[in-house]
């Protein structure tokens, strides 16, 4: 179920990318693409989304500062193709997870945040201006709720369901952004899940 609706996520949010049409652009398309979202999530990491303009990141990957266009319009749209890598990673990695406990998962995700713990600011100011970011951030706070839905032993009641998956989102969201270390991460994953599974038992 969780593994359908991440690959519906990945397929529509692809569908946002690379609007300029493929016959115009130089081949191979696929390589080429893939070269410049890897130098771009280098350098967003590294140096921040605003210090990287799209010049530079054309250089990291070993392009001309017009090519760069081909294939991304601008760099909100090179920011999600960042964005759906990330959740490639996660997709590929979803069914050793699967048979672990919530707890455990919610770990893994923050780890795999982790690495993109930069991006998260930047991600919340370009979800006001840009309205595909947006859409991705909506989908992905989805994506987190059916995970955890998926993981509980019963279903959260009606009445507090929409608030606890909301303060579970944000909270790993803080855990990310703040960059806790692997213990209060732990504790804190541990006391979200044993939280979400009594309330399913009440």
């Amino acid at each position: 179920m969780i593994q359908d609706k991440l690959s519906l996520f990945l397929n529509d949010s692809q569908e946002l990318e690379s609007t300029v049409p493929v016959n115009r652009r130089p081949k191979p398309t696929l390589e080429k693409q893939s070269e410049l979202v890897d130098a771009a999530t280098d350098l967003f990491i590294r140096d921040g989304y605003e210090a990287s303009s799209m010049a530079k990141i054309a250089k990291q990957a070993g392009v001309t500062s017009n090519t760069i266009y081909w294939y991304f319009k601008d760099k909100d749209e090179l920011l999600l193709a960042v964005l759906n890598q990330l959740l490639a990673k996660y997709y590929a990695q979803l069914p050793e997870r699967q048979d672990q406990t919530l707890a455990e998962q919610l770990i893994w995700l923050v780890q795999i945040l982790n690495q993109y713990n930069r991006l998260l600011p930047t991600l919340h100011a370009r979800i006001k201006i840009s309205a595909a970011l947006n859409q991705w951030h909506s989908n992905f706070h989805q994506l987190i709720d059916a995970l955890v839905e998926a993981s509980l032993n019963e279903r959260l009641p009606p009445s507090c369901r929409q608030a606890e998956l909301r303060i579970l989102t944000y909270t790993l969201e803080g855990l990310v952004t703040h960059g806790d270390n692997e213990l209060q991460v732990r504790k804190t994953c541990e006391n979200l899940a044993a939280r979400l599974n009594s309330l399913g038992h009440s």
